[in-house]
């Protein structure tokens, strides 16, 4: 069996932990610019604000996600 060190055990837990607020941040926004250019495009004006508050609660979500990722990593994976 082979075994991995603490340092490279979990590489998305600390890809997340270390950049997850800004990759939420750039989802967000990726959703927000898709919903306003959508509405734009295809007339359908609903889907700027339906775009607004969904990226706002999905913000909001992988915010929560990530703290709660942080608080796990923090807890449970060796630091040496």
């Amino acid at each position: 069996m082979h075994e991995e060190s603490p340092s490279a055990a979990y590489p998305m837990v600390r890809l997340l932990v270390a950049r997850g607020k800004g990759l939420s941040f750039l989802l967000c926004a990726l959703v927000l610019l898709g919903c306003l250019g959508a509405g734009l495009w295809s007339g359908q004006l609903w889907l700027m604000p339906v775009g607004i508050v969904a990226s706002a609660v999905l913000l909001g979500l992988l915010l929560s996600y990530i703290e709660v990722l942080r608080i796990i990593a923090d807890t449970l994976i060796p630091k040496y």
